[in-house]
C-alpha cells in the first residue's frame, strides 16, 4: 500500500512540474501583433459560404489582437489560371514571373524519388486470396497443386521509382488513390506508359459514398490502351465533366497473366478545385513570364533554373542543350555518325547525285582538331531501279496504271515498263518495297520525344538507296516513327466482320538494328476501323541485332496502318550510332499499290480487276478459275496460291465447303461415341470478379458458340452509348469486359478473336499446355487464331473443355481454378464445360452385371450402365431371375474348406500313428537283444526251452508268450518272417528273489 502510495505522489509532483513549466514558456512568449497573424478560411457551411479568420503562428506568440472574422468568398470561387487568392484582400492577384498558377486546378508533373507522396495520395495493397478468387468456382473445378497461403504485398504496387508513380508487378490488386474537392465541374488528364497487357489497369472516379462518377462518360477512360515501354502517352478526358463535390480518383493494377512490365505515370492535372493561396515555381528547363497558368520549355541551346524569368542563351559555338535544358553542355567534334547521305532525283539519263548533309540539329563541330569534315557531293551516280510494281516518271517512281505490271527495271525513261497483263489475267496488287531512293508515296517518317514533345529531328527515317534508317541524334529521349498505311486487302469476307478463317494477306520485313546499349525496335498495328485507332505491338527486339526476316499473316480485310518505331538507348553514353534499318518491305493482295505480277483469275471486264473466288475456292493456275478445295480441307492461304492454299482439316473435324473446319458434335473417338448436340448454342463463362474496399467490381465474360455455324457476339455499349465507332466482335470465342453498376451492366473493351477456327478435337490433347482432369473423360475443342501480337508470337489458342459429370442437371461453363480470368499466359485461354452430355454414350461393353442375394431359391441378376456413361437411345438395363442354393456361394466354400482341412488333418493322424507303431516295434527288438542290467550274473546259455521239450518246473513256473497281432496292412511274407522270429522263454522263480 506504501509502495502504491509513493508512485502517486511522484506522478502528482510531475503533472505539477509540467504544468509549472507550461506556465513559463507561456510567459516568454510575446504578445502576437498584427504581422503574426495570417489568414485562413473555415469550412464552408450549409449556406455554401465561409469564414475568413486571422491565426497566429504556432510557438510564436499568444493573445494580442487579432483582426476581426469577416465572410469570405462564395465556396465555388476560384481564380482564374495564372493567378492566386491573396487573403488578405480575398482579390485575385498575378504570378509573379518564374511561377505559374492553375487557378482553379492542381498539377503534379514530377515526383521526386526517395519523398513521400504528395499530400492527397495514397496506396492501398490488397491481398486478393485465391479463395476469394475461386469463390464462383464449383468445387469440382479446382485442380493442381495450389498455394493458398497468403501473398505478401511487399516491395509490389504503386511507389516512386525515377520521378514517376511506377507500379511494381505483383499478384495484389495494388490502388493508387487521390482525393480531392471540386468546387465547380472539372475534368482530370495524366501521362502514363502501360506496355504490359497482363497487367489488369483500370482508372476509375468516385464519389464521397463509393458511387461510381459519370459510368456512362468515363467509361471510355476506365480501362487506358496499352503503350509502347518508352512513348507516353496523355489520358485526357477533358469532354467528361466531373462533378463537384469530394472525389476519389483512383489507379488499380494487379497482375493477371503473361510478362509483367511496370506501368508509369506522371503529369496528373485536376481541374475545378479551389483557389491557390500561392504560385508555384517554374521547375529547371522551363520560365514564365508572370501571370501564367503554365511554365514554358527553354527552346534547344538555352537553359534555365529554377523560377527562372527566362533562358539564358548557351554560348552558340562551344555549346549546346537540348529542349528543356537546365544546363548547356559542350560542342563535341563530328564524326561520320553526324552526317548522312541522300539522293537527288535521277535526270533524263538516268543518273542522281548524292548529297551529304548535317544531322540536324547539328551539335557536333567541325572546326576542331579530329573533327570529320562534310564530304563533297558525288555527281552522276546511277539511280537505283524502281520498285516493282513502280515506273520511273520525271524522275520519280510511279504506281502503274491498272491492268499493267512491272519489274521496277527498264531502260525506258518514259513509262514503258510497265507492260499490260496477259488476256484472262490481272494484275497482283501490294506493296513492295525494295530499293529506297526517296520516301515512297505511301509511307512517312516522323519523330516525337517520349512526353509527347516537340522534336528538333526534322526526319526520323532516312532513304539510303539500298535501305532506310532512322536518322542520327545525340538525343536518348526520342522515338522515331515509320508508318505505312494500307487502305484494305482484297477478300471474300463481309468488311465488318473482324476475321476471317484465312489470311487475307502477308506482311513481311527486313531489318537490323547496331545499338550500344539496349535500345528498343517495334512493329505496331494501328486499327483503322474503330475511333481510338488502338496500337497493337505485334513484335519487339531490344539490342543489336543482325539482318533478319519476319514474316506475319493478315487476318483482318480492313485497313490499317503499320508501324516501325525505334527508340535509342536509355543510357547517359553517347547514342548517336545507335541506328534501325529496314532493307525490305513487302505487303500481298492489297486493293491497290503497284503489281509485280499478273495472275489467272475470273475476270472484271471493266476494271480489269479479279473477281473475288467465293468463300473456300481457290484459282487454278491453268485456267484461272475458281475450284472449290476438296473435301475435308479448307482455304487456308490466299486463293492466288493455288492448291496449296488450301489445309487439311485437323482432327476429328470436317469441312464439307472448303470455308472452315467444323465438327459435327456427334463424336466417335477412342470406341466411345459422343453426342454434344443438346449443348447447341450460345454459353456464357464468367472470369474472376476483381472487388476493391471502395465496393466496385470488374470481371471478364467469354461468349462462347457450340455446334452452331453462327458465331458469338460481343459487344462495346460504353462505346454505342457514347456514339462511338467500335464495331461488335465476332467469333467461335470472345471476351468482353463487365462493368456492375446499380442499375445495369456495361460491357467495355471487346476482344478478339482468341479463337475464330476450330482445329481439333480430341480426348487426349498433346502438345499443350492445358490442365489435367480427374478420372471421368473430358473432350478437347481447340480453337486457333492466326492473329499475332508481341507476347503471343505463335497466335491465340483457345481449348474448350467439355468435362463429363452425369450427376450434373444444369450445364455450366467455368474457368480454371489455376488460371482464374481463363488465361495464364494471354496466349492460351482455357473453358471448363461441365455437362451430363460430355459423357460417352453407354454402349454394350459400358454394362455391368451386379449378382443379388438368393433367396428362396431364386436370384436377381441386375445389368446396369457404368457410372461415365449416359442413356441415349435403347435402354439396355435389365433384371433377371436364375435358381440357386439357399447356402450362399461363401458358405459353400466355407464347408468344402472345412472338410479338406478335415481331410489332411486325419490323414496326417493316421501317419503319425503309423510311425509310432513303428518305432515301438524296434524299441521291444532292442529290448530283447540287450544284456542284463546286473553285471554280476552270469550269462545265461539259454533263455527258452530247446525244440521239442516241455516245461516241467511244475505248475510254479510262469509262461509269458509275446505274441503280436498281425498287422492288417503287412504282407503275407512279412508277417510270416515276424512271426518266426518270435520266442517261447519259461521264467523260473528265485530263491534270491532275482532272475
Amino acid at each position: 500500500m506504501a509502495h502504491h502510495v509513493e508512485n502517486l505522489l511522484h506522478l502528482l509532483f510531475r503533472v505539477i512540474i509540467c504544468i509549472a513549466l507550461l506556465k513559463l514558456i507561456e510567459a516568454a512568449l510575446r504578445e502576437c501583433e498584427e504581422k503574426d497573424f495570417h489568414f485562413e478560411y473555415t469550412e464552408c457551411d450549409k449556406q455554401g459560404g465561409r469564414w475568413r479568420v486571422a491565426v497566429p503562428q504556432p510557438d510564436q506568440c499568444v493573445g494580442g489582437h487579432p483582426p476581426p472574422p469577416v465572410r469570405g468568398r462564395d465556396c465555388s470561387f476560384s481564380c482564374r489560371p495564372g493567378t492566386f487568392l491573396d487573403l488578405s484582400s480575398q482579390e485575385c492577384k498575378p504570378c509573379l514571373p518564374g511561377t505559374y498558377s492553375l487557378g482553379g486546378g492542381v498539377r503534379y508533373d514530377e515526383f521526386p524519388t526517395g519523398k513521400h507522396l504528395p499530400q492527397g495520395f495514397r496506396v492501398v495493397n490488397e491481398v486478393i486470396s485465391l479463395a476469394s478468387l475461386q469463390a464462383g468456382i464449383p468445387a469440382g473445378d479446382i485442380e493442381g497443386n495450389i498455394d493458398q497461403s497468403s501473398t505478401n504485398c511487399e516491395g509490389t504496387g504503386w511507389q516512386i521509382r525515377a520521378n514517376t508513380l511506377t507500379y511494381i508487378p505483383g499478384t495484389c490488386l495494388s490502388t493508387l488513390m487521390y482525393s480531392v474537392k471540386l468546387v465547380r465541374p472539372g475534368y482530370v488528364k495524366y501521362k502514363y506508359l502501360y506496355p504490359d497487357g497482363g497487367i489488369f489497369f483500370a482508372f476509375q472516379v468516385q464519389n464521397d459514398q463509393c458511387i461510381s462518377v459519370n459510368d456512362a462518360n468515363l467509361g471510355k477512360h476506365m480501362f487506358p490502351p496499352t503503350t509502347t515501354e518508352a512513348a507516353w502517352r496523355e489520358e485526357k478526358a477533358t469532354n467528361v465533366m466531373l462533378t463537384s463535390g469530394q472525389l476519389l480518383l483512383s489507379w488499380k493494377a494487379m497482375v493477371l497473366h503473361g510478362q509483367h512490365k511496370p506501368i508509369k505515370i506522371k503529369g496528373i492535372e485536376i481541374r475545378g478545385v479551389a483557389y491557390a493561396q500561392e504560385c508555384s515555381p517554374c521547375p529547371n528547363g522551363t520560365y514564365s513570364q508572370g501571370n501564367s497558368g503554365y511554365c514554358q520549355p527553354c527552346p534547344s541551346n538555352t537553359y534555365s533554373g529554377m523560377k527562372a524569368s527566362k533562358c539564358l542563351p548557351c554560348d552558340n559555338r562551344t555549346q549546346f542543350s537540348g529542349i528543356q535544358a537546365s544546363k548547356c553542355e559542350q560542342r563535341p567534334p563530328c564524326t561520320v555518325s553526324d552526317y548522312y547521305s541522300l539522293h537527288g532525283p535521277c535526270n533524263w539519263n538516268r543518273k542522281s547525285i548524292i548529297e551529304y548533309r548535317w544531322t540536324e540539329p547539328k551539335i557536333c563541330r567541325d572546326d576542331i582538331k579530329g573533327a570529320v569534315a562534310l564530304p563533297l557531293a558525288l555527281p552522276n551516280v546511277d539511280c537505283p531501279p524502281c520498285n516493282p510494281g513502280t515506273y520511273m516518271l520525271n524522275g520519280h517512281c510511279h504506281i502503274c496504271p491498272g491492268g499493267h505490271y512491272s519489274s521496277g527495271i527498264g531502260e525506258d525513261a518514259f513509262g514503258a515498263e510497265c507492260k499490260r497483263c496477259p488476256a484472262n489475267t490481272a494484275p497482283d496488287r501490294g506493296y513492295n518495297f525494295v530499293w529506297w531512293n526517296e520516301m515512297p508515296d505511301k509511307i512517312a517518317s516522323s519523330c516525337q520525344t517520349m512526353d509527347e514533345g516537340s522534336c528538333d529531328v526534322h526526319e526520323g527515317w532516312l532513304p539510303l538507296g539500298d535501305r532506310i534508317s532512322t536518322s542520327r541524334s545525340r538525343r536518348s529521349d526520342l522515338y522515331l516513327t515509320l508508318s505505312l498505311r494500307v487502305l484494305g486487302y482484297k477478300s471474300t469476307s463481309l468488311a465488318s466482320m473482324m476475321t476471317s478463317a484465312g489470311a487475307v494477306g502477308t506482311i513481311s520485313f527486313v531489318f537490323d538494328t547496331t545499338c550500344v546499349g539496349d535500345c528498343g525496335f517495334y512493329f505496331i498495328e494501328v486499327d483503322r476501323v474503330s475511333s481510338t485507332g488502338k496500337p497493337t505491338i505485334l513484335s519487339e527486339w531490344n539490342g543489336t541485332l543482325p539482318k533478319q526476316a519476319m514474316k506475319y499473316p493478315v487476318m483482318n480485310a480492313n485497313g490499317t496502318i503499320y508501324q516501325w518505331v525505334f527508340i535509342r538507348s536509355q543510357i547517359t553514353e553517347d547514342v548517336s550510332t545507335d541506328q534501325a534499318s529496314i532493307y525490305v518491305i513487302n505487303v500481298t493482295n492489297t486493293v491497290d499499290g503497284g503489281a509485280a505480277g499478273c495472275i489467272p483469275c475470273p475476270m472484271n471486264m471493266e476494271t480489269l480487276e479479279c473477281i473475288p473466288c467465293p468463300s473456300g475456292h481457290y484459282i487454278q493456275n491453268i485456267t484461272g478459275n475458281c475450284v472449290q478445295c476438296p473435301k475435308d480441307t479448307f482455304l487456308k492461304g490466299l486463293p492466288s496460291e493455288g492448291m496449296k492454299a488450301c489445309a487439311k482439316c485437323g482432327l476429328n473435324t470436317q469441312s464439307n465447303d472448303g470455308t472452315e473446319c467444323t465438327a459435327s458434335c456427334h463424336l466417335k473417338m477412342n470406341n466411345a461415341t459422343f453426342d454434344l448436340r443438346p449443348l447447341k448454342g450460345f454459353i456464357q463463362a464468367k472470369g474472376v470478379e476483381i472487388f476493391s474496399r471502395e465496393g466496385s467490381s470488374y470481371f471478364h465474360l467469354f461468349n462462347v458458340s457450340i455446334c452452331q455455324s453462327s458465331k458469338a457476339v460481343c459487344n462495346d455499349t460504353m462505346s454505342q452509348r457514347n456514339q462511338g465507332a467500335t464495331l461488335p466482335v465476332s467469333s467461335a470465342v470472345c471476351r468482353v469486359t463487365s462493368l456492375p453498376t446499380a442499375n445495369e451492366t456495361l460491357f467495355v473493351n471487346p476482344l478478339g478473336p482468341r479463337g475464330s477456327m476450330q482445329v481439333a478435337i480430341s480426348a487426349f490433347p498433346k502438345s499443350i499446355n492445358c490442365f489435367a482432369s480427374g478420372q471421368l473423360p473430358q473432350i478437347y475443342f481447340l480453337y486457333e487464331s492466326f492473329a499475332i501480337s508481341r507476347t503471343c508470337s505463335g497466335g491465340y489458342h483457345t481449348m474448350i473443355i467439355f468435362r463429363c459429370d452425369p450427376a450434373v442437371k444444369v450445364s455450366r461453363a467455368t474457368l480454371p481454378s489455376t488460371c482464374p480470368d481463363g488465361t495464364c499466359d494471354g496466349c492460351l485461354y482455357q473453358i471448363v464445360i461441365t455437362s451430363r452430355y460430355a459423357c460417352p454414350i453407354c454402349s454394350q461393353q459400358d454394362y455391368k452385371e451386379i449378382v443379388g442375394e438368393c433367396v428362396g431359391g431364386i436370384q436377381k441378376i441386375h445389368r446396369i450402365p457404368a457410372r461415365h456413361c449416359i442413356l441415349i437411345g435403347k435402354d439396355l438395363t435389365e433384371t433377371r431371375m436364375v435358381e440357386c442354393s439357399e447356402i450362399s456361394v461363401q458358405m459353400q466354400a466355407t464347408i468344402g474348406a472345412a472338410t479338406a482341412i478335415g481331410a489332411v488333418l486325419f490323414i496326417l493322424v493316421l501317419l503319425i500313428w503309423k510311425k509310432n507303431q513303428r518305432l515301438e516295434y524296434k524299441y521291444m527288438k532292442l529290448v530283447e537283444n540287450s544284456t542284463g542290467k546286473d553285471d554280476n550274473l552270469s550269462a545265461a546259455e539259454s533263455c527258452a526251452l530247446n525244440e521239442g521239450e516241455e516245461d516241467t518246473s511244475g505248475p510254479m513256473v510262469d509262461k509269458i508268450v509275446f505274441l503280436k497281432t498281425k498287422p492288417k496292412m503287412r504282407s503275407e511274407k512279412r508277417r510270416r518272417e515276424e512271426w518266426d522270429s518270435y520266442e517261447n522263454v519259461a521264467l523260473a522263480p528265485s530263491n534270491e528273489g532275482n532272475f
